[in-house]
């Protein structure tokens, strides 16, 4: 087995409790924390079924063999289908010299675990929710948290009031005692942190400091240079990437990709995946966006020329 570093002659352990997480902590860590790497150990059919925003496919029986790829800038962080498989990879971690990694024990775990605790709602939102509901002529019994994911880590909140009876029975069920809180599943990645208040007008609002997405001013040049440096340079730092505008021109954003991403075979996916999606989420006056990096200069080993 390859191994960047020799740690046999560790005095401590293994400590699985060091890296093992609860959903709450996955999830808040996954929300707070700019570089991270999340790896997805099921098999690939169980991943293109459903996972995380933002997770990487990388099947267990790959792990091992993977392991030279691993990022070491940023936390990694792990989750699957089986126990057994899970701590063995976090092993592997540790053995070959990773430090900041973390797992929960299983892919279910993570979206049966959701709890109140997820949600802070305020005093005077709970009370506008009971007051709404004892007094209403229609049978609602709690609200709904709608989730509109633009980004793996971005997406805009609303909320309704709901009758139990008419909501989809996948959705998500929360008791928060004298009424109900639903969230779909694909809605619990972004539930983590969110906060339910009323806003200047008396209306419950759902708003999440990390994960909501909030209008940026100045020109669109500026616009995009902030998403740029707040969303998209920490992902590719992890790699020894930069991105940087270049122009904006007829509604197009003109971007070029320097250190470790110039040259990557990769760079289609970074672009159309990650930062294509990120400018266009929250500038919706961007059309189309276009790589202009002369990558046959760079030095990243994954780019093979065409031939001539």
């Amino acid at each position: 087995m390859f191994k960047f570093k020799d740690i046999s002659d560790k005095d401590e352990d293994f400590n699985v409790q060091d890296h093992l997480l609860t959903p709450k902590k996955f999830f808040e860590k996954r929300r707070t924390t700019k570089k991270i790497h999340v790896f997805d150990l099921r098999s690939s059919e169980d991943f293109e079924t459903s996972h995380l925003p933002g997770a990487q496919s990388l099947p267990f029986e790959h792990f091992e063999d993977s392991i030279y790829q691993m990022p070491f800038s940023g936390e990694i962080m792990l989750y699957g289908g089986d126990e057994k498989e899970l701590f063995s990879a976090a092993e592997i971690l540790y053995d070959n010299g990773f430090e900041s990694f973390f797992f929960i024990d299983s892919y279910d775990s993570l979206i049966e675990g959701v709890e109140a605790s997820f949600i802070n709602i305020s005093k005077k939102a709970q009370e506008h929710i009971l007051d709404k509901l004892n007094s209403s002529a229609e049978k609602f019994q709690g609200i709904s948290i709608i989730v509109d994911p633009k980004t793996d880590r971005k997406a805009n909140y609303s909320i309704q009031f709901i009758e139990l009876s008419n909501t989809p029975s996948e959705n998500i069920s929360i008791n928060f005692g004298e009424f109900q809180v639903l969230v779909s599943k694909e809605g619990i990645p972004y539930l983590e942190g969110t906060e339910v208040d009323l806003n200047d007008e008396g209306e419950l609002e759902a708003f999440n400091p990390s994960m909501s997405i909030t209008e940026i001013s100045g020109s669109v040049e500026e616009q995009i240079r902030h998403v740029l440096e707040e969303e998209v340079n920490p992902m590719v730092a992890s790699h020894g990437g930069v991105v940087s505008l270049l122009e904006v021109k007829d509604q197009n954003a003109y971007l070029e990709f320097g250190g470790g991403c110039q040259g990557c075979g990769m760079i289609d996916v970074t672009l159309k995946q990650g930062v294509e999606v990120m400018i266009k989420a929250q500038i919706p006056e961007i059309e189309a966006i276009y790589d202009v990096t002369d990558h046959a200069e760079g030095t990243n080993p994954y780019y093979q020329p065409s031939a001539k």
